[in-house]
């Protein structure tokens, strides 16, 4: 009996790469992410800092030009978390979907699997089958040749 052959083991074989690649991509969104939301959460601190800085400087009769340098500053802070938040969303979008995908594939990719096992065990249950028969052959030329002798 031939060696069993799966017909489809090169698209298997490609999306399993197209698979493990879109993981790595999916790998690198979220450590992109990671790092936006660290960058977002820093920029907050600082706002944080920077008001509190402010009101007490505001207590120490403070020059009109350090009030306008803590006004400017957080209104640059404010503009830069609404950019880090938008940078957070587009990042947390990209990544929803990139999961689609690799669900698409996972499925893909898992339905050519179960068409190989299926095929798999079909060969072995034809191997059988053929074994079987070889040995009913057998036997019964043993018989035949058993009774003429």
């Amino acid at each position: 009996m031939k060696k069993f052959e799966f017909h489809l083991e090169k698209l298997l074989s490609y999306k399993g790469q197209m698979l493990d690649s879109e993981m790595m991509t999916l790998a690198v969104l979220n450590s992109q992410l990671s790092e936006a939301q660290n960058k977002l959460f820093l920029l907050q601190t600082e706002q944080v800092q920077c008001q509190t800085d402010y009101e007490s400087k505001m207590l120490e009769k403070t020059t009109p030009a350090t009030c306008r340098m803590y006004i400017y500053y957080g209104e640059h802070l404010k503009e830069q978390i609404v950019l880090a938040k938008r940078l957070v969303e587009n990042i947390s979008h990209q990544i929803e979907k990139q999961i689609e995908n690799i669900k698409k594939l996972k499925l893909e990719t898992k339905s050519l699997e179960t068409l190989k096992s299926t095929r798999l065990d079909e060969y072995n249950k034809e191997g059988a089958k053929a074994e079987e028969l070889q040995l009913e052959e057998f036997v019964t030329t043993a018989g035949i040749l058993r009774k003429t002798v």
